[in-house]
């Protein structure tokens, strides 16, 4: 008797069994290029759907449904995991995003990805809103931060900023897109364009020779960029100022670069060591705007310094925050004139004009300028006696 039951049972399973085979042997391999990385994900074809009727709220909602009863899950995994394994930020997440559904949906409108975008953000947790005008779709996510030359929408109280406009440069007509009355995520997280850790990508070495003078000294140092980063930040939003100089230096770079500093200032004065950093922010790069050589506003991370034939002020002070913050451990203020940017450093001696803040006196020692000059303590020539703003310190 029991012999018969057991058989019972294991006839009852067979087709649970073959069930859980077959779900598992629909999922297929997705390899991707992201930048320097081959990734493959898993993921169910099942995803696949088109989009049927108008551009019209009540389709979007259904087409959105029509994904949601899918077996999204796989590709929802495979998007976390490498998150993690590579520590991406959000925006690297969105651009992964994208190149994976450009594979899957490689036949699909371009509506149709947008919208299988928007689908796939939502699941991953994020604060998302769906624009759309006429036959186009506009993806928005919640930021608490200050991002640049992107539209941005207000829906209760909160700032949406446009991913589709960042990457795509697709604009909305100057009527206005539709707001889509539906709340993918109630409460979604909101995204971050933060790059103060950089992802884990591999890197790829990009030398350079450089050759600077401090008083009587000549140097010449040879250093390693990372190009990878390059290329990450070559189409990367405009975020705001501060967040260029928290952006830290790729391990690659900071191999290379900092020992030969080091060396360079062993047993100087801390004010030695200031005229030496700053004789190599101002002599060994060439100055030019970013409207001049990019043709658009294009603030630096420090590795980008290295790597373009140009740099400004910006860039610089980014550069040379860093190596104060590595090399010296002062506390620092960052400076915002109206169209200049540069550092104070907190001193116990006077070195000029100071900026009293939190207790402490910080004398300017612009990274930009003069070049050829290792003066400092001195405010920039024509700025004495404009108005500034403190943008950050390093005092915690």
């Amino acid at each position: 008797m029991q012999t018969s039951y057991r058989l019972f049972l294991a006839l009852l399973l067979i087709p649970f069994c073959f069930s859980f085979l077959w779900d598992k042997g629909n999922n297929q391999t997705l390899s991707i290029l992201f930048y320097s990385e081959q990734i493959e994900m898993t993921y169910d074809p099942e995803i696949k759907s088109s989009f049927s009727g108008k551009m019209e709220e009540q389709s979007i909602v259904r087409y959105y449904e029509t994904l949601e009863e899918s077996s999204y899950e796989p590709l929802i995994n495979a998007l976390r995991n490498e998150q993690h394994r590579l520590a991406l930020n959000d925006w690297l997440v969105y651009e992964l995003t994208q190149r994976a559904v450009a594979e899957i949906f490689y036949d699909n409108s371009r509506k149709e990805k947008t919208l299988a975008t928007w689908f796939l953000l939502s699941k991953l947790g994020y604060d998302t809103r769906l624009a759309f005008l006429r036959n186009d779709a506009f993806i928005y996510v919640r930021s608490l931060e200050d991002i640049y030359e992107t539209p941005l929408i207000e829906d209760e109280g909160n700032k949406f900023v446009g991913l589709t406009e960042m990457q795509h440069k697709r604009t909305a007509s100057s009527k206005g897109v539709y707001l889509l009355n539906f709340l993918a995520t109630p409460d979604g997280r909101p995204f971050s364009f933060s790059l103060n850790k950089l992802p884990k990508l591999k890197s790829n070495k990009q030398q350079k020779k450089l050759d600077f003078e401090w008083k009587t000294n000549n140097y010449e140092i040879t250093v390693q960029c990372d190009r990878t980063l390059v290329n990450v930040m070559e189409k990367y939003p405009v975020i705001g100022e501060t967040d260029y100089v928290k952006t830290p230096f790729s391990p690659l770079l900071r191999k290379t670069l900092l020992p030969q500093i080091k060396e360079i200032i062993k047993g100087k004065t801390t004010k030695e060591a200031l005229e030496i950093l700053v004789s190599f922010t101002r002599s060994a790069f060439t100055y030019k705007e970013d409207e001049s050589y990019f043709g658009r506003s294009k603030p630096m991370i420090r590795d980008e310094v290295f790597f373009y034939p140009y740099s400004d002020c910006e860039d610089r002070s980014a550069l040379f925050y860093g190596l104060v913050e590595s090399l010296l451990d002062l506390p620092m203020i960052i400076v915002a004139f109206p169209d200049h940017l540069t550092v104070a450093v907190a001193l116990d001696t006077p070195i000029g004009p100071s900026i009293g803040y939190k207790g402490k006196q910080f004398y300017i020692v612009d990274p930009t300028g003069p070049s050829n000059s290792s003066e400092i303590g001195r405010i920039p020539k024509g700025y004495e006696k404009q108005s500034f703003e403190i943008l950050m310190d390093n005092m915690e």
